[in-house]
């Protein structure tokens, strides 16, 4: 369903929206991440700085081999 580097929607707390990369995926969600940290992650700069949605608060999905 969901793998690492995929970009997805997300709605946070107040109906806001972000499109944050994926990190993790988990039992109940994801970890997600900015682009920023996602980048930095994958040349070697240590963790992102990454927080945790459920599945609930995803509302779109664009897979890490789509085009942007």
């Amino acid at each position: 369903m969901y793998q690492r580097g995929d970009r997805v929607e997300v709605e946070g707390f107040g109906g806001d929206r972000a499109i944050l990369r994926v990190w993790e995926v988990r039992q109940r969600g994801l970890i997600v991440c900015t682009e920023e940290d996602y980048q930095n992650a994958l040349s070697g700069d240590g963790l992102p700085m990454a927080l945790g949605f459920p599945f609930d608060d995803i509302r779109e999905q664009q897979r890490e081999d789509q085009p942007s």
